[in-house]
């Protein structure tokens, strides 16, 4: 949410306070928007009027917890969703290629699975096990945010090329452009590997600012 937001949400939050007949302070009102602002109004206010008129949590005062909670998806759903765009990069993309994905979380799950190109190398019979474990480790990562994740997933090209001193092709962003471009901006990664490619991935997030220009980085989007 922006500054232009809060004369909105604040609407909001006092009509909820008379819906549940709990006075709102201007403190509580901070918190909530604390907690809230990095979503967008639209969502915060549909997930907002979606507690109230659900049968089940709808008699009780939103938590903020319940906002994220009606935005995200339980933690469950969201390790889901995320193997589902794992197993479609695998299947589309494979290992070859460096990726970025528009979900940090996945970055630094499959980091300590052993990277990109040994998850691609797994058998068919091998993958219900690593789809199980990515998502327990997922799980663990919305419970616990990591410290840090690997600005891109690094592909069989980039591994080869980097130990020759060969040039190394941009990553391919999946999913959401802007998400997956800011996903590399603020990640971290190998020296040895970056030294080589820190120009094309400065590039790719300088273009990815340009709207216009943004679809001709994709190479690979979810349905």
């Amino acid at each position: 949410m922006e500054s232009d937001d809060v004369p909105e949400f604040t609407i909001m939050m006092v009509g909820i306070g008379e819906i549940y007949r709990s006075p709102i302070s201007k403190f509580l009102t901070d918190i909530y928007w604390k907690s809230l602002k990095h979503f967008e109004w639209q969502d915060v206010e549909r997930a907002l009027n979606a507690h109230i008129y659900n049968p089940d949590c709808g008699q009780f005062f939103p938590k903020p917890a319940d906002v994220v909670r009606f935005i995200e998806g339980s933690g469950e759903t969201r390790a889901l969703q995320a193997w589902s765009k794992v197993e479609q990069a695998i299947k589309q993309v494979g290992g070859y290629q460096s990726v970025v994905f528009d979900d940090a979380l996945i970055h630094a799950v499959l980091e300590n699975m052993g990277g990109w190109v040994k998850l691609c190398s797994v058998t068919l019979d091998e993958l219900p096990f690593r789809c199980n474990e990515f998502q327990k480790r997922y799980l663990g990562f919305v419970h616990k945010k990591p410290e840090r994740h690997p600005k891109y997933l690094a592909g069989i090209t980039e591994l080869d090329n980097a130990k020759n001193d060969f040039p190394i092709p941009a990553p391919i962003l999946l999913g959401d452009l802007k998400k997956a471009a800011a996903v590399m901006r603020l990640g971290n990664g190998s020296a040895r590997l970056l030294q080589h490619s820190s120009e094309v991935i400065n590039s790719l997030v300088t273009q990815l600012q340009i709207p216009e220009n943004t679809n001709a980085h994709s190479e690979f989007t979810f349905d």
